[in-house]
């Protein structure tokens, strides 16, 4: 008795958790309950007409950001190739250019191309007229009915003409009877379309860039409707014409208000209208692109069904609820109190064994497992960054002592000391300086151990040092280029030492001893994913089977690979910033291998 009355004082009391949850869930649930049936006596109807309302906008406003940041990403994928000399030069020139030129202008849209099918997920194809004729898509045409009249289509003409928004607009919904019937998934199906001018070095229009955008995946916004789903929200243009509806069969139609008017008074806001014999709730909202809006309906009888019985039961069950409220307060808190109190208890007894393990205990209540599952977790995500962490220094350490070691192996600097004294006997200063200068900022970056992560120009310096100085053995044998068109993507910070061994790579088992006209191309670009960094070279390459036994073999965590470069890169870059990054190897026997490296951004 006496242990319960001690524990009785402490939680009601004392100044304790558990008497602040009792007094503060106590006084705001009785002035909540009162202030509850007070409105909804008083305005049952309006205030769920506000509440709906409020509902709608913020699904509205969701979906308006959605579309919006989804259009912005749409315009860039079109930018790179409105922007792009290859296209260009096909809308303007493609009748008079040769073949050869042709064939290397229609690989260098296929490129873009294949960048804008793998990271815009909102576009599901892309046309490129010209006002020549010249007429591209994504798959270059392989889906296309050849003798399709675009020139003369209404939507083809008005991409050609200027438009008061600029080069950058919408066309609406027009039928994709372009396509080959085979096509079942977009022949003769309804599609929403945004249009980016290509122009010419004098401001001339060229033609145009047309992005179809997924219907499907834009309606995936619109799903939640504004009240139990028996409403509906869409999406309407300048013209009025229904452009996304969970109804297909509506899209392409013209809204049909008795009041539209009401629509265009103000930029936002709602009404009551009577559509097709029922008194709706429409709610409507602009969006980023001019002319557009979002629009949400409701039937008013959802509405008053719900109002109604609240008025009439709500008065009977207040009271009861009020001392019922009392009653639970109180039993709330004194359940709350012990599963709390083993909860803390447990957090104690952590580290008792020098160990950050927590044993996981039924504290009855789901939010105190969550917390209790969560610390856990969060314990076990620090013991496993510990360890990550530790192999991470040591793949590093091991990565700047075998570039160490490879770089000062008697035979490299054997070579390197010889090529000098050649240069030196020649006569020539500079290649000597040159050979000198390589050779000093070799050993600088693999010796300072102080940086993990470095800017990619660095790396990428490092890399042109070890390879002038190695060039020189082949003769100048190795043509190497470089290919970063945004030079911001310099600045960013990747692991150090994750080019040299990739490179090292390529010579090693790409071009063997004997190199005469050897190629390797780094290009570097950045994207939506991160960091795309590619090294590629034309030596003897790999089997489709080799390749594949060695990408298993550099991401298994248990063994390595005969390829020790490789293999330490790889699991570097995946412990450091998880499995979605890497390397990734392509291979074809005869021609040449490409290594893919992908990196998160790093500022």
């Amino acid at each position: 008795m006496k242990k319960v009355f001690v524990y009785l004082r402490h939680t009601f009391l004392d100044r304790t958790i558990m008497r602040t949850i009792l007094v503060s869930y106590l006084l705001v649930n009785v002035l909540l309950l009162l202030l509850l049936g007070y409105l909804s006596i008083k305005d049952s109807t309006k205030m769920i007409t506000d509440e709906i309302v409020s509902s709608s906008n913020k699904v509205m406003e969701q979906a308006a950001l959605g579309l919006s940041f989804n259009l912005e990403e749409s315009k860039r994928s079109l930018v790179m190739l409105a922007g792009n000399h290859s296209v260009i030069t096909m809308m303007k020139e493609h009748q008079k250019i040769g073949i050869e030129s042709r064939l290397q202008h229609e690989r260098n849209i296929s490129e873009i191309a294949q960048g804008v099918s793998t990271y815009q997920t909102l576009i599901s194809d892309v046309l490129m007229i010209g006002e020549t004729g010249y007429v591209n898509n994504l798959d270059g045409r392989k889906t296309l009915q050849w003798d399709y009249p675009f020139q003369s289509q209404p939507w083809v003409k008005q991409t050609f003409e200027r438009n008061p928004q600029g080069s950058f607009f919408s066309i609406g919904v027009h039928m994709q009877d372009y396509y080959l019937s085979t096509d079942i998934t977009r022949y003769n199906q309804p599609v929403l379309s945004v249009v980016l001018q290509v122009k010419g070095y004098q401001g001339q229009i060229l033609g145009a860039v047309i992005g179809n955008l997924d219907l499907g995946k834009i309606n995936g916004m619109f799903e939640q409707s504004a009240y139990q789903n028996k409403g509906s929200i869409f999406l309407i243009d300048e013209n009025r014409h229904i452009i996304v509806h969970k109804d297909s069969a509506k899209i392409g139609q013209v809204l049909d208000f008795p009041s539209e008017e009401k629509l265009y008074e103000h930029p936002s806001g709602h009404f009551q209208e009577n559509i097709d014999g029922v008194e709706t709730l429409v709610i409507y909202q602009p969006t980023a692109v001019s002319g557009w809006k979002m629009i949400s309906t409701v039937p008013m009888s959802d509405i008053t069904s719900q109002s109604q019985p609240l008025k009439t039961n709500l008065g009977r069950i207040l009271y009861l609820c009020l001392i019922a409220n009392t009653l639970i307060s109180l039993l709330i808190t004194l359940r709350i109190s012990l599963p709390v109190r083993r909860l803390m208890a447990a957090l104690d007894r952590m580290g008792e064994d020098d160990s950050l393990y927590v044993k996981p205990r039924d504290y009855r209540y789901r939010e105190l497992n969550q917390i209790g599952d969560k610390f856990k977790g969060l314990m076990g995500r620090i013991d496993l960054l510990i360890k990550q962490n530790y192999l991470t220094q040591i793949n590093l350490k091991e990565e700047e002592l075998k570039t160490l070691q490879a770089q000062i192996n008697p035979h490299f600097l054997f070579n390197t000391l010889q090529q000098l004294q050649t240069e030196i006997v020649c006569g020539n200063t500079e290649e000597s300086n040159h050979i000198v200068l390589s050779l000093s900022n070799l050993f600088r970056y693999s010796m300072k151990r102080s940086e993990e992560e470095v800017e990619l120009e660095r790396e990428i310096n490092n890399v042109s040092d070890y390879l002038y100085i190695l060039n020189k053995k082949y003769n100048n044998g190795i043509r190497v280029s470089f290919s970063i068109p945004d030079r911001d993507v310099l600045r960013r910070k990747i692991p150090k030492l994750t080019l040299q061994p990739i490179v090292e790579n390529s010579i090693r088992h790409g071009f063997g001893d004997h190199i005469r006209e050897g190629a390797i191309h780094i290009k570097a670009v950045g994207g939506r994913k991160g960091v795309l960094i590619v090294v590629s070279d034309n030596g003897q390459g790999m089997s489709k089977e080799r390749a594949a036994e060695l990408t298993r073999h550099i991401n298994s965590t248990t063994q390595k690979s005969d390829n020790i470069g490789l293999y330490n890169v790889n699991q570097r870059i995946k412990l450091k910033y998880g499995e979605p990054y890497g390397i990734r190897i392509y291979s074809k026997q005869g021609v040449g291998m490409r290594v893919s490296i992908l990196l998160p951004i790093m500022d």
